[in-house]
């Protein structure tokens, strides 16, 4: 099979059949080039938010970002704080702490603002739903201006403006007033900030196409040639970077499993303000120390992960799985509960909730396969929550302890069609390995950034042999072969999985493609995703 053809077949499977949809996704607009209106900005809006800052700024009052624990909020609240802040030294950031202050706009987090004299509090990746906050903060006196990407319920907040698009996440939106505000006195500072919109766009799952991909595209250009202290040597502490000054070159996957998860873990388990240090540090010294402490913690929340994860599967019966898993324990941290259900959607592909179990309140993360509205299906148990909010895929919600068993039993039995329980694998292109070569995996990489909407590519070839079969690994749960002289690993490779049924039979093979490099060598690696006995196809091995 060609090369143009299987390039042909992949574009064909995103929806991309024209010219000039194919012209697009492979050269898309710089962002500098894209109107206010493909953001979903209004302009108007856009206009009324400058002129109450410059207001402000005029007044030498102070300004508050207040933003959120996760990688959006964080780099949102850096862009419009950098952007602010070179016009004002009273511009401060408040990122709310996940365990004092919870998520999102709080009385607490106004209060605190308030004490520091804030006259204008402007929120980032929050505040669309926030009515109640919103209306205490303008009663203190206190200006607001929303900026947010969420979903909003029925009614709007009575914010002084709102700046709302669900086009793209916080920190695009943030980027695009930067933008604005900085064309409105021809004093540009955002040189730079691209960067945090690609770990952003990538981090934050939104659909990396049309707009985002012209963000996470162009945005991951600046973060390679980036000159922020604090990204450097957290590229150095994650091993990006190596001893000899030699970086990888960054792609959505270093950022999505390497970058983000380092900048999330400070606001799961510490306080994610020590991330946006990191970022918006000129200091050299402090931004080593900040990227310890990041490498540190992330360490942390990987091992609270798996003994968590690791304790909630006992919990669970694989003879007699519900069609709800719902796991609770004392010992589950709030910052990972996610990350647990998440797990669990995956090992089992059931919608699961995890639960932390707090000395009066209890904090619920939940996932869900596609097909299932979990956010709608937790809301049933109505008064019993405290709060509850997110999408068809997620949500979070808290409950007092003494409504624990109630809101168990509410939530453990929904009527959920079985067929969303079948676990399927996305193939884009079956192809003989003699089509696997370097020329394939240079046209690959055209297809750059990879996430939501635009996945990697998948590939599967048929009835082939494997061999010089081995593991490798700190606790060999890796397993490396050759096939057709083609070196392949499958990471963390089930349990199930047969030596001698895989060894001495042909199989099935699907996989995506990778460049291995050792000692300066490079070579075309298959990275498994799954390895199907042709003798036994229906043999689960993963």
């Amino acid at each position: 099979m060609q090369t143009d053809k299987i390039i042909g077949l992949l574009l064909k499977n995103r929806g991309l059949t024209s010219p000039e949809a194919v012209e697009g996704f492979f050269h898309p607009p710089h962002p500098k080039d894209l109107s206010l209106k493909s953001s979903g900005l209004s302009a108007s809006r856009v206009t009324s938010a400058v002129r109450l800052i410059r207001s402000h700024i005029q007044q030498n009052h102070p300004i508050a970002v207040y933003g959120d624990y996760d990688v959006d909020g964080i780099c949102a609240t850096a862009v419009i704080w950098e952007t602010l802040h070179a016009h004002s030294p009273h511009v401060f950031p408040h990122i709310p702490h996940r365990k004092d202050e919870g998520y999102g706009l709080t009385q607490k987090g106004i209060d605190h603002c308030l004490s520091q004299g804030a006259k204008l509090i402007i929120t980032v990746d929050n505040g669309i739903v926030a009515h109640e906050q919103i209306e205490y903060c303008r009663s203190r006196g206190c200006d607001v201006i929303v900026i947010d990407h969420h979903e909003p319920v029925d009614t709007l907040p009575k914010a002084n403006v709102l700046l709302h698009s669900t086009a793209t996440t916080a920190t695009g939106l943030s980027w695009f007033f930067s933008r604005e505000f900085q064309n409105s006195d021809q004093r540009p500072t955002n040189n730079d900030q691209l960067s945090l919109v690609s770990l952003a766009t990538i981090c934050d799952i939104v659909p990396l196409m049309g707009l985002n991909r012209s963000l996470a595209k162009f945005g991951l250009i600046e973060l390679n040639q980036t000159r922020r202290p604090g990204l450097l040597a957290l590229f150095r502490e994650s091993g990006l970077t190596a001893a000899n000054d030699q970086r990888a070159t960054i792609n959505s996957y270093h950022v999505g499993f390497i970058i983000g998860p380092r900048l999330n873990a400070m606001g799961r388990l510490e306080h994610a303000l020590d991330s946006l240090r990191l970022l918006c540090t000129t200091d050299p010294d402090r931004a080593a120390k900040l990227a310890v402490a990041l490498n540190d913690t992330n360490r942390s929340r990987q091992d609270l992960t798996v003994s968590a994860f690791t304790h909630a599967q006992t919990l669970v019966d694989e003879n007699n799985l519900p069609s709800l898993i719902i796991v609770a324990d004392t010992s589950y941290d709030q910052g990972i509960i996610g990350l647990i259900a998440a797990r669990l959607v995956e090992k089992y592909h059931r919608p699961a909730i995890a639960v932390s179990i707090g000395e009066a309140e209890s904090k619920a993360s939940a996932r869900s396969v596609a097909g299932f509205n979990i956010t709608d299906h937790i809301r049933t148990a109505g008064d019993l929550l405290t709060s509850v909010g997110g999408h068809a895929m997620a949500a979070g919600f808290s409950f007092s302890n003494a409504h624990l068993e109630q809101v168990i039993s509410a939530l453990s039995h929904p009527e959920i069609d079985p067929d969303l329980f079948v676990k399927s694998r996305r193939i884009d292109v079956e192809v003989p390995l003699s089509a696997i070569n370097l020329d394939l995996y240079l046209r690959l990489l055209d297809f750059e950034p990879y996430g939501l909407g635009n996945p990697q590519p998948v590939f599967s070839t048929s009835n082939i042999q494997i061999t010089n079969i081995r593991y490798v690994g700190r606790d060999n749960q890796h397993l490396k072969f050759k096939v057709d002289g083609l070196d392949a690993i499958y990471f963390n490779a089930p349990s199930a999985m047969n030596d001698e049924l895989i060894i001495n039979n042909p199989v099935n093979l699907v996989y995506r493609i990778s460049l291995d490099t050792f000692n300066r060598q490079s070579h075309i690696q298959l990275v498994v995703q799954d390895i199907i006995p042709v003798s036994s196809p229906t043999i689960p091995l993963s």
